[in-house]
């Protein structure tokens, strides 16, 4: 019955509020309800208040849960000792309950041997927990030998084979033990992560866990990818002498031990878990390693063979690759999926897959040549077919439109392999191209994006906007970051309450250079607000001017006053204002000044940890339906502002304006709670976090780090440099300190900076700092 309760979300109350009900009709009724099963609810409301630091609540449920005769009870009473910081007692506890057999027992009292598969699945499962639970904190207090610790693990995934979470853990101590040996000198490292058996063991036990749960898909899939393709690079490495020969012939072995277990796993389970990491499996399309591409290959083509309509756009831009080797892979896949043989199989059939590859060639090229082609004219609309030379009769199209909500795939709310097996990850009434409207509006900026107006097979209405002459592959992959980002936030109970988020949009790279993105209606520059707020009040900026001034204040600290009283007082703060205009009834207002501080303080927060910068007024926007912020142009990464000819001092934007924006409080009111609840739940993922920049930073395709010459000390060059400044960042570690701050003072130590008017005058004009 608890996995109902997964619907609700993080909404704990009214878990809270059903699991009373639900003891209270069990004693009601006339069904003769267990006490086991009483037990069992009891325990699950001491789980949800212990999550929510209601430690008085979680005792009284476990005490309700003893007297029910659950001996589950144990587990949860350590888990409380734990929360209190009596480690000491936790451990002791769990361990004395382990010894007297207790779970052993229980399993036995809870199983049906009238179900033989029910049976299975409760096999040693809460003696399972309890291993991994005691393995987990020995492992954190550091108070046994590693081996004892791993045999703990070991226990956890064995005794309970369906158990995602005993899997995964075993994986990532192991991983652990794989990212320690990489920070040894080689000759202390051990001879199981010099073979290549330490990465096996991880990928291996990463694998066990996917078909029995999804909670860990987005850390353990990336991950598996990863460490599987760069053991396949190591295993190409010349040998100069015989030492490095055995070591490649080992390495090499655990690597055919490794594609024996990929092959193994990818006949079982469902195409659609891998899907998200397609991305970042066509990025590594040319890897040098031929068993490590045949199994890729393999995996891409099952993949693109499930979920045609989806997968091809990520796969046709291959084909337009500027390196050869990428290009050729490219076809060679798409060649080999035409093949009669390959038919969709969780799509409709009717459809051969070899006329929906031509249908999509077609159209990703009458798409990228939209993009690409040079408009004569300084008209803001022009005719699709005239202008941009597109043929109309590409359409229908069984290639769905490219947006995130239809690029997307789900994963299951049910835990449980059964579940997962018969999931669907996309919606049945898949949204394809039905028509182009003719008419397309060219916006006014340097390379001339173009709207195209897109007729889905749902009769509405889509934007797509062609970029030209942009790389946006690595907008893509901050999409797939921020997305992840926000489910943490959706899981968090505090920023689920708060509908903590970060706004996300589709992108579709068409080739390397060209690609379109969703088009949200209803978002305006925060710069073009703005200056027609002031042009109203007769204020025009002189940029002249202001760049006299602002060199002046930025000359000499003791010339600040420059900046806050001859260039602040000429532009007042009248943010504020738009908000009344727009949203003139009292209980909308609030609701989107609410929305607009919170949303300001999760990107922030996010921008500082990638070291986000170049976020000047026209590539922050207001959601003119919601007031909520959003943040285009992820160029300027891991703190390539510092590199500018003038430095961005600043960890994010937070302007007189912006704070003005957020009541008679500023930023002390919503704005800094939500700063330190994104902060901390960053913290708390930290190892999530890292695992998905790993894979981005590794993508041979895109460009992540600043090739520019280093003019400031301390701005990363390096992938390992990058995610070094990434987890300092992490633990509270501000540039050029070397004491760890709390979340608390970390937050208030980036608010100082970003509103520090000597950091502001330093800004270049552009920026607008004045605004």
């Amino acid at each position: 019955m608890d996995k109902r309760l997964n619907v609700i979300g993080s909404y704990i109350s009214d878990k809270q509020y059903l699991l009373g009900i639900r003891r209270a009709v069990m004693r009601l009724s006339s069904v003769d309800f267990s006490s086991v099963s009483i037990g069992s609810s009891w325990l699950t409301t001491a789980r949800l208040a212990r999550k929510t630091n209601v430690s008085t609540v979680a005792h009284y449920a476990v005490l309700n849960a003893f007297s029910c005769g659950d001996d589950a009870a144990k587990i949860e009473h350590a888990r409380l000792l734990w929360k209190d910081d009596q480690h000491r007692q936790a451990i002791q506890s769990l361990e004395g309950a382990i010894a007297s057999n207790t779970f052993a027992t229980y399993d036995q009292r809870m199983v049906d041997t009238s179900n033989p598969e029910e049976a299975q699945q409760k096999q040693n499962m809460l003696s399972a927990r309890a291993h991994l639970l005691l393995a987990k904190w020995l492992d954190a207090s550091g108070q046994t030998q590693a081996t004892k610790v791993v045999s703990k693990y070991q226990y956890a995934a064995r005794h309970y084979s369906r158990w995602e979470k005993g899997h995964y853990y075993l994986g990532k101590h192991y991983n652990m033990l794989l990212d320690a040996g990489k920070l040894l000198p080689s000759s202390k490292q051990s001879e199981p992560f010099v073979s290549g058996e330490l990465t096996k063991l991880v990928i291996e036990n990463y694998l066990r866990s996917v078909p029995f749960g999804s909670k860990y898909w987005y850390q353990t899939i990336p991950k598996i990818i990863t460490l599987w393709l760069d053991l396949g690079m190591d295993c190409m490495q010349r040998t100069r002498n015989d030492v490095q020969a055995d070591v490649t012939a080992k390495r090499s072995h655990w690597l055919d031990a490794i594609h024996k277990q990929m092959r193994k796993y990818f006949d079982r389970i469902p195409p659609y878990i891998f899907y998200n990491a397609l991305p970042q499996m066509i990025s590594r399309i040319t890897h040098p390693n031929p068993k490590v591409y045949e199994v890729l290959s393999m995996i891409i083509q099952k993949i693109v063979s499930t979920h045609p309509s989806q997968a091809l756009w990520f796969l046709l831009a291959v084909c337009k690759a500027t390196a050869s080797d990428r290009a050729s892979r490219g076809v060679a896949i798409i060649n080999k999926l035409k093949d009669p043989k390959n038919r969709p199989k969780s799509e409709s059939a009717s459809l051969d897959l070899r006329v929906m590859i031509s249908h999509g060639q077609k159209l990703s090229d009458g798409l990228l040549q939209a993009c690409e082609i040079h408009i004569e004219t300084r008209s803001a609309n022009v005719s699709l077919s005239k202008d941009l030379s597109f043929n109309h009769k590409l359409a229908p199209n069984p290639l769905v439109i490219p947006l995130e909500s239809t690029l997307t795939a789900n994963a299951p709310v049910v835990q449980d392999a059964f579940h997962i097996r018969k999931f669907v990850a996309f919606a049945q009434e898949r949204i394809t191209i039905q028509s182009f409207s003719d008419e397309v509006l060219v916006l006014n900026s340097l390379q001339r994006p173009r709207k195209l107006t897109v007729r889905g097979s749902d009769g509405k209405q889509y934007g797509l906007l062609c970029k030209p002459k942009d790389d946006l592959r690595k907008d893509q992959r901050l999409m797939e970051f921020n997305t992840m980002i926000n489910r943490a936030l959706k899981r968090d109970t505090e920023s689920s309450k708060r509908r903590l988020y970060i706004k996300t949009y589709g992108v579709t790279p068409l080739s390397e250079e060209s690609g379109t993105i969703e088009w949200v209606e209803g978002i305006k520059p925060l710069r073009d607000i703005l200056l027609k707020l002031y042009q109203r009040k007769g204020v025009q900026p002189n940029y002249n001017e202001l760049r006299v001034f602002l060199s002046e204040a930025s000359s000499n600290p003791a010339n600040v006053d420059i900046f806050t009283e001859k260039v602040l007082k000429v532009f007042p703060s009248i943010l504020h204002e738009w908000f009344a205009e727009m949203f003139p009834e009292p209980d909308s207002w609030f609701a989107a000044r609410l929305r607009y501080a919170r949303s300001a303080a999760v990107m922030s927060m996010v921008g500082h940890v990638l070291g986000l910068g170049d976020r000047h007024g026209e590539n922050i926007l207001l959601q003119e339906d919601t007031g909520g912020v959003f943040h285009v142009d992820f160029n300027c990464l891991f703190d390539k502002g510092l590199t500018f000819e003038k430095p961005e001092l600043v960890p994010f934007r937070l302007t007189h304006n912006m704070i003005a924006a957020m009541g008679a409080y500023g930023y002390e009111g919503p704005f800094r709670k939500s700063a330190e609840l994104t902060l901390g739940l960053l913290r708390q993922h930290q190892d999530t976090l890292m695992n998905i920049l790993e894979t981005f930073l590794h993508d041979p395709t895109t460009d992540f780090i600043s090739k520019k010459k280093r003019t400031t000390p301390g701005v990363p060059e390096t992938p390992q440099e990058v995610l070094d400044s990434v987890s300092g960042k992490l633990k509270g570690f501000l540039r050029g300190e070397t004491v760890p701050l709390s979340v608390e003072g970390h937050v208030n130590a980036l608010i100082g900076q970003a509103t520090d008017p000597w950091n502001l005058c330093q800004m270049y004009i552009g920026w607008c700092a004045f605004l």
